[in-house]
């Protein structure tokens, strides 16, 4: 008896026929328009009808690619701001000793400010509704144990690479780090000349030194 093939179906271009003609990528298009409409309306007031639109697509083809608006929301957080901290993360971990990664944390906390400016204002309008939307917060404290988790990994890396002993409050340094690094993206957003852009850089630098000395002197 022959084999029956069967096809997959065939998956639906939801996108309008200008969105078609120029062939943009439906995801990137749609996250694009999602950041352009939460930085004019915020988070709250900001609707999936308008997000279809301005990309030049269908509503169906948001509910194609994302669960809806808060799934769209954070997509643009992690694709956007965890991205580029997990990259950072990954070369703090496994950076040489003699490199100065002071420099590279201040080098990364001036390229996400130029360039994510308004991804960095969703993450602090996110901190804000997560106080008082339940459904919100425990999306937000799954993000930051992940992000702790990483971020305490990369420290113990970094700190066996310098020879110096493990820290044994590693996720408490680690979100001390992360609350550091969140208070300093805020305050250089509302006053750009009152945070030198070597801040977060310094911090660490000094948050290493105290450890070394800590565990030195206790021996």
């Amino acid at each position: 008896m022959p084999t029956v093939t069967r096809s997959r179906p065939r998956r639906l271009d939801r996108r309008t026929r200008a969105a078609r003609a120029e062939q943009r990528d439906g995801r990137a298009a749609l996250l694009e328009a999602a950041l352009e409409v939460f930085a004019d309306r915020g988070y709250r007031d900001a609707s999936v009808d308008e997000i279809a639109e301005r990309a030049g697509y269908s509503k169906g083809a948001i509910y194609f690619h994302f669960s809806g608006k808060e799934d769209l929301f954070f997509a643009l957080l992690e694709e956007r701001v965890d991205a580029p901290l997990y990259a950072g993360l990954e070369l703090l971990a496994t950076g040489p000793p003699e490199q100065d990664m002071s420099v590279e944390a201040s080098r990364q906390f001036r390229e996400t400010l130029r360039k994510q400016r308004e991804v960095l204002l969703l993450d602090q309008e996110f901190r804000s509704l997560a106080l008082r939307d339940r459904r919100l917060r425990r999306r937000y404290v799954e993000r930051q144990r992940r992000r702790r988790s990483a971020m305490a990994d990369a420290l113990q890396a970094r700190l066996e690479h310098l020879g110096a002993p493990p820290s044994e409050n590693a996720e408490l340094m680690a979100g001390v780090v992360l609350a550091l690094m969140g208070g300093l993206y805020q305050e250089k957003l509302i006053d750009p000349d009152g945070v030198p852009d070597d801040s977060l850089g310094e911090m660490l630098a000094l948050a290493f030194a105290g450890h070394v000395a800590r565990a030195g002197a206790r021996v």
